[in-house]
């Protein structure tokens, strides 16, 4: 497992992981929705081939967990295919397309997951702002040390001159 700071948090791998078997009716349909997510094929085949050939020995849940955890654990070359899961789920309006039981709870879910991201993505902006008002004062700071220590240089040598 990488050390990439953009890994799905704990709270919100378990929320993707309850909420994406929802949003289908079928596991076809939860391995089609990480397809249109841009998972390589690779990383699904042997799911596929369970869900093809003993349909009853893996569960939806199994499948977005595992598919999950491969995205996760991919480091760098799988951030877009995270980055479309989350912008997918949290897109999701269309609950009609879920099992009539399953639809208060999926709506239920992905207003948490929304959540989650929100708070992240605040969280991150502000830490953005921060350092960006760090690098200004330093930029602030080189600037007004700039001219004086020119003026400086300028002094010492029409006195010496």
């Amino acid at each position: 497992m990488s050390d990439d700071p953009y890994h799905f948090p704990p709270e919100l791998m378990d929320l993707l992981i309850e909420t994406i078997p929802l949003l289908s009716r079928s596991k076809p349909g939860v391995l089609a929705f990480f397809r249109g997510c841009g998972v390589p094929d690779n990383m699904t085949a042997d799911l596929r081939q369970r869900v093809e050939t003993a349909r009853e020995s893996i569960n939806k849940y199994e499948i977005a967990r595992n598919v999950l955890a491969r995205i996760n654990d991919g480091g760098d070359s799988t951030l877009r295919q995270r980055r479309e899961v989350l912008k997918r789920v949290s897109e999701f309006e269309d609950f009609s397309t879920c099992w009539p039981t399953d639809q208060f709870k999926a709506q239920g879910l992905v207003a948490k997951i929304r959540h989650v991201i929100n708070v992240k993505d605040s969280f991150t902006r502000m830490q953005q702002a921060e350092e960006q008002q760090r690098q200004d004062k330093s930029g602030r700071a080189a600037r007004t040390l700039t001219p004086s220590s020119a003026a400086a240089k300028n002094a010492t040598r029409s006195g010496a001159g």
